[in-house]
C-alpha cells in the first residue's frame, strides 16, 4: 500500500489533493516526518511485512529490487479490489463459498451463490434466511459503488467513475444488475462531454507518468498541450494549476 503523509491541516491537502486529482490515500497533519528522520521533501520510507524501515530517502533513489527485497514474506491481503466486500456477520457453513467470493470482489459469483441458497426449498431455514441476508448486503454494496460513481460524474471525475461502472458491469455480467450499470456505461460513452472529460483525464494521467519520470517541468509541454486541447475540462484546469506551479 502507498500512503502519503502531509505535516499541512486538511484545509491546505485536501484542495491540493482534489485539484490534482491524485490517486494515492493522503494523510493530514502528520508528524511522522521528526519519528523517520525525514530531512527534506520528497521523502520516501519503505516498510517491510515485520513493520521495520527497509529503506529511506528521495524516491528517486527508490529501486524495484529494494521493493521486492522489502516484501519478501509479506502476505497479500485477500482483495485489494474496491468491489471487496467484507461480510461483518457470521453465517452458515453453506454461505462460505458466497462470503469467500464477497471478500475476493467477486460480487457477481458471491450473489449468484447466495441466492441460489435463498431458492434452495431442500436448504434449512436459518441458511435461507443467511442468505438473503447476504443478497441484501451485495446488492446494497453494489448501489452504494453505484452511487460514488455517479457522485464521480457530478464532480466531472469521468475517468474514476467509468473505472467503477466498468468494473462493476464486467463482474456482474449476465445478470440484471450487470445489464443495468452495461447500459449505464454505454450512456456515459455516448455523452460528448464526458467523452471529452473522459479522454482529458486520460491525457492528465500521461502527463503525470512522464513527471514521475523526467520531473514536472521536463513534463511540462504535455500539460501545456492538454490546456490547449482540453480547454474547460476538469483535467485542463487542474493541468493549468500545475503549470502555475513550475
Amino acid at each position: 500500500m502507498v500512503l502519503a503523509l502531509s505535516d499541512e491541516g486538511d484545509e491546505l491537502v485536501g484542495p491540493y489533493v482534489d485539484d490534482l486529482g491524485l490517486r494515492v490515500r493522503v494523510g493530514s497533519g502528520s508528524h511522522a516526518n521528526s519519528k523517520y528522520g525525514v530531512k527534506g521533501y520528497p521523502s520516501a520510507v519503505l516498510i517491510d511485512p515485520q513493520g521495520d524501515v527497509a529503506w529511506a530517502g528521495h524516491p528517486s533513489g527508490l529501486s524495484k529490487g529494494a521493493i521486492k527485497d522489502a516484501l519478501k514474506g509479506a502476505r497479500p491481503l485477500p482483495s485489494a479490489s474496491f468491489l471487496a466486500c467484507r461480510v461483518e456477520r457470521e453465517l452458515s457453513r453453506a454461505l462460505s463459498s458466497a462470503v469467500k467470493a464477497a471478500e475476493e470482489g467477486k460480487l457477481g459469483k458471491a450473489l449468484l451463490a447466495a441466492r441460489k441458497v435463498a431458492a434452495d426449498e431442500r436448504a434449512e431455514a436459518a441458511d435461507k434466511e443467511d442468505a438473503e441476508y447476504l443478497a441484501g448486503e451485495l446488492e446494497a454494496y453494489v448501489a452504494l459503488l453505484r452511487g460514488q460513481a455517479e457522485s464521480f460524474l457530478k464532480d466531472r471525475e469521468v475517468l474514476t467513475a467509468m473505472e467503477v461502472f466498468e468494473a462493476l458491469a464486467d463482474d456482474l455480467r449476465g445478470s440484471e444488475l450487470g445489464d443495468a450499470i452495461a447500459a449505464r456505461v454505454e450512456e456515459i460513452r455516448k455523452d460528448d462531454s464526458l467523452q471529452l472529460e473522459l479522454e482529458a483525464a486520460e491525457a492528465l494521467v500521461k502527463a503525470h507518468d512522464l513527471a514521475a519520470r523526467r520531473t514536472l517541468k521536463k513534463a511540462a509541454g504535455k500539460y501545456e498541450a492538454l490546456v490547449k486541447k482540453y480547454a474547460g475540462t476538469k483535467a485542463a484546469e487542474r493541468a493549468a494549476m500545475i503549470l502555475r506551479k513550475i
